[in-house]
C-alpha cells in the first residue's frame, strides 16, 4: 500500500473515531474570570481553561456576548501556581473603513464550542461571517486562527482592532497592587508584538516568577500598537475583501517562565525529544508535531507552514481518539489528563503531569498520581506515559546523594518546578519527607505492553529494583518480609541529633518531661521516649507527630483512620462505645506509634509507624510478580524464578498476617500481631483482591462487605472508609469521600475473583450516580458517598485515568 493511500485511511479511521465521540460529554469550557485567583470554595480556580501540548498557558470560551470572537483569560502558571492575568486579554471588533460600520460582537448570531484541542467560535452579521478557532501548535505557543467570510454583494475593506486590559484584582481580598506588589504584570510594547513582563516574586505558597517570564501577542498582520502599562490598543487595516471570498489571518499567544525556555518559543514538538519512538500511525504523528518546530513569527509569515502545524494538532488529537476505550467518559477523561499535562520546564526534565492544573496546590507531579495516569495513557501514547515516568525517576535518590544517601532507591512524594531548599531551590511544594505506594512496575509494564520497546524495559528494571528494595531495607523495621508506611529523616521529623519532633496539646499545666513551654495551647516536644511515655499515658488533648503526617502521605491515603486519625466528637463516640467513656484508653486504640529503623552500624535511615500495611504487602507482591515478567522478557530466567519465589512466599505472609477470619476482612496489624480491627475497614480491604493475593474464600467474603449498603455499597459506592467504620465522615478527605482508585481497585478485584457482573453493577452505579459526571462539569478529586455531590479538586488526573480504565475493563457493550 502507498504512502499517501495509508495515510489517506488513517485519517479516515482517525476522523470516524472523532466523530464516534462526538456525542460524548465534553468539558464546560465557558466562563470569564474575574480575579487572579477567582476560587470556588474548594480553591479551585473556576472554569476549565483549555491547555494542550504540555502547555503552561490555557484558555476559556468567553460567556458573554460582548466578549464573542475572543478568548476568555489567559490562565498561566506561575511555576506552581495557576493564575488568571486577564478576563480577556484579546478582545476584538471589527469596522469597514469606507462606510464606518461596525461589527459589534453583542450584534453578531454567536456560537462556541469547545472539542478536544480546539475551541471555537463563530459571529454572524449580515454580510460577514468570521469564525475564529484556538489550538496548541507547541507546548509554548497557541495559534488563534481568525477566518472571514464577505457574505454581501459589496467589497469590505476591514479594519481589526484588538484591546485588551490586564487583571487588577488578586482575588476577594484585595488587589493585585495591594497583594502582590512584586509580581506587578506590565504591558509592553517590543519588536514582535505586545508582551506582559511579570516581575521577580518568590512568595512560594502563592506565586513565583522569575523576573523574566513573558507572555506574547504576536500577528500575521502588521499592526499598530498603543501600550499603556496596564491596557494596549492594536489595530491593522486588512486587504480588501471582494464579495464572496475569504481571508484568513493569524494571532499567536506564547507564554514562557524563563530566560531558559526562551528557545522553546521555537515551538519544540509537544513532548521531549527524549521519547521512545512509537510505531504505526504514532510515529507520523511525531513527525507532524515536530513540524510546528519554527518561531511563531516564521510560523506567522508562512501561512501554509501554519495551517500545517494546525493540522498536525487536529491529527494528533484524532489519533489518540481512535485509541480511546468505547466509552461515554471517555474523551473528557482524556482531555482531563491533557489539560494537567505540563511540558519540561523549571526542575521537570521530562514531560510531567500534574494532578490538577485548576487545584491551588495541584501543579506539580506526584509519584503514585503519575503511575496511574501513565498506565492509562499507555494505551493511546505510551511515549507520552513513559516521559511522566521519568518525570519522577529523574530523581531517584542514589548512593552518593549529597543530603539522602541512606534513602537509596527511593523516589520523592512529588516534584515541582523548584526544588526546594536543601536541593538548593526555595520551593516549598517539594516532598522528600516520604515516598508513595509502589505502583511503577506495575505502570512501566503495562507501557510495554502497548510500546513493545525492549529498550524502555532494560532502561527501568534497574531503578524499579533499587525502588524495591528500598522497601525493604528501610520501612521493614523488623526484617520479617511485611513493610510498613513511614517517613524519611527530615528536619520536619527530627532535630540534628535525630530526636524525633511532635507537638503535644497537654490535659493540664503540669511539665511534660521531653518538652518545652506551652505556647498558644502547644508544646514543642523532642525524642521517641518522651513520645512513647506520653501517648502511653493518654493524658493530652491532642498531639501533633509529623511522622504520623508524612506516613499517611506515604500510604496516598493522608489522614485515613487507620493511621489514627479521627475527629474528636467521633473519638468521644468510640470511647463511649469501646471503652465506657475512658478518652484515655481510646486514644490508645487510636494514636500510632513509632518506630526508628536503623542500619547495622546505627545510623538513622527513617522511621515506620509501628503497623505493617495490607495494602503496602499486596502492592509490593504484585510488583515481585511484574519483576518477574520483567526479567523473564529480558532473558534472565534466574532472577524471573527468584521473584516468584519471593511472591510466593509474601502471598503467604499476607493471608496468614492481614487476613481477620472472624469479621471477614483484611486490616492493618501492630508490629507484633496484633490486627488493628477497632480502627475499623476501609479500602485497603480489597487490595489483596487487586493484587491477586487472596484466597477465593478469603475473597468472597471481602466482596460481601464491599456490596454490603452498612459497609462499602452505598449509593455511590465504595467509600474510604466503610459506614461502619468509628471515623467514618463523608466529608473528610479519607475517611469515606469516594476516590476513583479504590472504586477501580475494587472493580478489579471483584473481576479477579469470577464476580464481572458485580463489578460491571459498582462501576455504573459510580459513574451514574456521581455529580456532573455525565455532563459537562470537570471531573473531580472525589465524590459523596451518599449524594454523589462533587467534592476536591477540579480536573483531576488520576480520577480521569481511573475511568478509562474502568472502560477498558468493562465487559463489551457495557
Amino acid at each position: 500500500m502507498s504512502s499517501p493511500v495509508r495515510n489517506l485511511l488513517l485519517i479516515a479511521a482517525c476522523t470516524a473515531a472523532w466523530a464516534a465521540h462526538a456525542q460524548a460529554p465534553s468539558i464546560n469550557r465557558y466562563g470569564v474570570p474575574a480575579a487572579v485567583r477567582d476560587f470556588d470554595a474548594e480553591q479551585n480556580q473556576r472554569f476549565n481553561p483549555m491547555f494542550d501540548a504540555g502547555s503552561w498557558h490555557g484558555y476559556l470560551l468567553p460567556d458573554a456576548p460582548a466578549l464573542a470572537g475572543t478568548f476568555s483569560g489567559p490562565m498561566v502558571i506561575a511555576e506552581e501556581y495557576s493564575l488568571y492575568i486577564a478576563s480577556a486579554l484579546e478582545r476584538l471588533d471589527l469596522t469597514d473603513r469606507r462606510t464606518g460600520r461596525e461589527f459589534r460582537p453583542e450584534q453578531a448570531r454567536w456560537t462556541g464550542a469547545a472539542r478536544p484541542g480546539v475551541l471555537s467560535q463563530r459571529l454572524v452579521w449580515p454580510g460577514l461571517q468570521l469564525d475564529v478557532d484556538l489550538h496548541f501548535v507547541s507546548s509554548s505557543s497557541a495559534v488563534v486562527r481568525y477566518h472571514l467570510h464577505n457574505t454581501s454583494r459589496r467589497a469590505l475593506s476591514l479594519n481589526a482592532r484588538w484591546q485588551g486590559d490586564l487583571m487588577a484584582q488578586w482575588g476577594e481580598d484585595g488587589s493585585v497592587a495591594a497583594r502582590q506588589p512584586a509580581w506587578s504584570p506590565q504591558l509592553v510594547r517590543d519588536a514582535g508584538g505586545v508582551s506582559v513582563t511579570f516581575g521577580k516574586v518568590r512568595d512560594a505558597s502563592n506565586v513565583m516568577t522569575s523576573g523574566r517570564s513573558r507572555y506574547r501577542i504576536e500577528r500575521s498582520v502588521r499592526s499598530q500598537d498603543s501600550v499603556g502599562s496596564q491596557h494596549y490598543d492594536s489595530t491593522a487595516d486588512l486587504p480588501l475583501l471582494p464579495p464572496g471570498r475569504r481571508q484568513t489571518i493569524y494571532s499567536a499567544y506564547s507564554y514562557q517562565l524563563d530566560a531558559a525556555d526562551a528557545a522553546s518559543l521555537a515551538g519544540p514538538p509537544p513532548a521531549s525529544a527524549t521519547r521512545p519512538p512509537l510505531a504505526g500511525a504514532a510515529a507520523g504523528l511525531q513527525a507532524d508535531v515536530a513540524m510546528a518546530a519554527a518561531t511563531d513569527a516564521s510560523l506567522l509569515a508562512d501561512p501554509a507552514r501554519m495551517e500545517r502545524a494546525i493540522a498536525a494538532n487536529e491529527r494528533r488529537w484524532a489519533d489518540w481518539q481512535a485509541r480511546l476505550p468505547a466509552s461515554t467518559l471517555s474523551t473528557k477523561a482524556l482531555e482531563t489528563l491533557i489539560g494537567n499535562w505540563r511540558a519540561p520546564r523549571g526542575a521537570f526534565r521530562h514531560d510531567a503531569m500534574v494532578p490538577s492544573t485548576t487545584a491551588r496546590w495541584f501543579n506539580g507531579a506526584w509519584t503514585w498520581d503519575t503511575w496511574k495516569q501513565a498506565y492509562a495513557l499507555a494505551a493511546i501514547d505510551p511515549a507520552l506515559a513513559a516521559n511522566t515516568v521519568r518525570s519522577l525517576f529523574d530523581y531517584q535518590v542514589t548512593a552518593n546523594d549529597a543530603i539522602r544517601p541512606q534513602d537509596e532507591g527511593m523516589l520523592p512524594d512529588n516534584v515541582f518546578y523548584n526544588t526546594d531548599a536543601a536541593r538548593g531551590g526555595d520551593g516549598d511544594n517539594w516532598n522528600e519527607r516520604d515516598t508513595k505506594p509502589p505502583l511503577a512496575a506495575w505502570t512501566v509494564w503495562e507501557i510495554y505492553r502497548h510500546s513493545h520497546d525492549r529498550a524502555w524495559l532494560q532502561e527501568m528494571r534497574p531503578k524499579l529494583e533499587a525502588y524495591h528494595r528500598w522497601w525493604y531495607r528501610n520501612r521493614d523495621h523488623d526484617q520479617n518480609g511485611l513493610a510498613e508506611y513511614g517517613a524519611t529523616v527530615h528536619p520536619l521529623h527530627n532535630d540534628d541529633a535525630g530526636q524525633l519532633r511532635f507537638r503535644v496539646k497537654p490535659l493540664s499545666p503540669t511539665p511534660l518531661d521531653g518538652c518545652g513551654a506551652e505556647q498558644e495551647g502547644m508544646r514543642d516536644c523532642l525524642g521517641l521516649a518522651a513520645y512513647t511515655r506520653i501517648v502511653d499515658t493518654g493524658q493530652y488533648a491532642a498531639i501533633e507527630l509529623p511522622v504520623q503526617q508524612a506516613a499517611g502521605y506515604e500510604s496516598g491515603m493522608d489522614n485515613a483512620a487507620r493511621f489514627g486519625f479521627i475527629e474528636p466528637a467521633a473519638l468521644q463516640r468510640y470511647a463511649d462505645k469501646a471503652h465506657s467513656g475512658d478518652l484515655a484508653a481510646a486514644r490508645r486504640d487510636w494514636q500510632v506509634r513509632v518506630v526508628e529503623n536503623r542500619d547495622k552500624q546505627g545510623k538513622l535511615l527513617g522511621y515506620s509507624i509501628d503497623q505493617e500495611s495490607v495494602d503496602l504487602n499486596a502492592f509490593l507482591y504484585r510488583e515481585k510478580l511484574i519483576l518477574a515478567d520483567m526479567a523473564q522478557e529480558l532473558g534472565d530466567q534466574a532472577a524471573a524464578a527468584t521473584w516468584r519465589e519471593q511472591a510466593a512466599h509474601l502471598r503467604d505472609l499476607i493471608n496468614t498476617s492481614f487476613f481477620d477470619p472472624a469479621s471477614g476482612f483484611y486490616y492493618d496489624r501492630k508490629l507484633g500481631g496484633q490486627l488493628l480491627t477497632m480502627r475499623g475497614r476501609g479500602p485497603e480491604g480489597w487490595t489483596a483482591l487487586w493484587a491477586g493475593a487472596a484466597e477465593q474464600r478469603q475473597a468472597d467474603v471481602v466482596i460481601a462487605k464491599m456490596l454490603d449498603p452498612a459497609e462499602f455499597g452505598t449509593p455511590v459506592p465504595m467509600p474510604t472508609a466503610a459506614v461502619s467504620n468509628p471515623s467514618y465522615d463523608p466529608e473528610i478527605y479519607w475517611r469515606g469521600r469516594v476516590w476513583l482508585d479504590q472504586v477501580y481497585f475494587g472493580v478489579a478485584g471483584l473481576r479477579n475473583y469470577g464476580r464481572a457482573a458485580e463489578a460491571d453493577a459498582i462501576a455504573a452505579r459510580f459513574t451514574a450516580g456521581a455529580e456532573g459526571l455525565q455532563g459537562d462539569a470537570p471531573i473531580r478529586e472525589n465524590y459523596h458517598p451518599i449524594t454523589g455531590r462533587m467534592q476536591g479538586a477540579t480536573n483531576f488526573s488520576w480520577s480521569a485515568a481511573h475511568l478509562l480504565m474502568l472502560a477498558r475493563d468493562a465487559k463489551p457493550g457495557k
